[in-house]
């Protein structure tokens, strides 16, 4: 059974704590920046003082300055705080994703500003679901496909050129509603590349289930717990992949819905996006907490690392619409 979802924090909550208030704004990346408060980098003292105008802490004891974001995602950022803090409660709070085109205009930001802080925010939404490993009495996966259709006739199923990604859900019951989601793009569905992702991000033991459509790509994995793999008749809406089917559907309808076609370099990153919506949906007002926490155990990212990044992955999806 469902549950019902947390409220998550309001827009008018949001400006009401930070529009127009600098110091409000300053305060929350600072605790973000210093969780167990302040400890000079060079001295190892306690106390300091804030430049404010230039977002820098100056140790009372040595005199070192830090400034804000140094060591984190946002070592070079230019936005205005309130701006930054913004872009991501909107990014974050929002349901089913915000491109980077609505990101600029909400910001009245340049569209390449809007796509580097979008991909700021999913870069720490990916470090945050590596954390994860399902563990539960039962799993459901299957692999789904996403991108344009075949340039050529008669490329159906795992024939197909669009781009495969493999996805694993949890529940504690058998055909239950899932607990949490694991999603990976994979080169092609086949066991060499379904194996080492499941030993990566699932607990195995003989006392668990694995339900599947009866792919022999997950016979791999009864060396590790029960799979269960036999043909689903898709027509009876009670199956035992319901679930699966309604996230999978879910996920391939938000990426090509909101997004209308991502380029191929930067699916693994709008997968990762989906993984963690799904995996945070009760979050509820502690959402900006965990934003804090993410701040606070990044690393520096800045544009041209993120776009070589990018650019050596190989390439893994034809989209839809450039």
């Amino acid at each position: 059974m469902t549950k019902l979802k947390p409220k998550k924090p309001s827009l008018v909550e949001f400006t009401k704590a930070y529009s127009n208030n600098d110091e409000a704004c300053y305060d929350f990346f600072w605790k973000a920046r210093y969780p167990g408060g302040f400890v000079c980098d060079e001295c190892g003292g306690t106390h300091f003082r804030k430049i404010t105008r230039h977002n820098v802490t100056q140790c009372t004891e040595c005199g070192h300055q830090h400034y804000l974001f140094a060591g984190t995602i946002f070592q070079d950022n230019k936005l205005p705080l309130y701006k930054l803090l913004l872009g991501l409660f909107l990014f974050f709070v929002n349901n089913k994703g915000i491109s980077a085109i609505e990101m600029s205009s909400h910001l009245n930001v340049n569209y390449k500003t809007a796509l580097l802080l979008c991909r700021k925010c999913r870069i720490l939404m990916k470090e945050s679901n590596n954390i994860r490993k399902l563990n539960d009495l039962f799993y459901e996966s299957d692999t789904a496909y996403i991108g344009s259709k075949s340039k050529e006739p008669g490329h159906q199923g795992m024939g197909t050129e669009k781009q495969p990604f493999l996805v694993i859900l949890s529940t504690g019951e058998e055909n239950n509603y899932p607990h949490y989601v694991k999603i990976f793009p994979i080169p092609v569905d086949a066991s060499d590349n379904i194996e080492p992702y499941f030993t990566k991000a699932v607990v195995m033991s003989e006392d668990r289930v694995l339900n599947t459509d009866g792919k022999t790509t997950y016979n791999c994995l009864k060396k590790y717990m029960t799979v269960f793999n036999e043909h689903v008749d898709y027509s009876d809406r009670s199956h035992r992949l319901h679930w699966l089917n309604v996230v999978i559907g879910n996920i391939q309808n938000q990426i090509t819905g909101i997004y209308h076609g991502v380029a191929k370099r930067d699916l693994p990153l709008f997968l990762a996006e989906q993984e963690y919506r799904f995996n945070h949906r009760y979050t509820g007002k502690e959402m900006l907490h965990k934003i804090a926490r993410y701040i606070a155990s990044s690393y520096p990212c800045p544009r041209r690392s993120i776009i070589a990044a990018l650019n050596a992955a190989e390439p893994l999806f034809t989209p839809a619409c450039v």
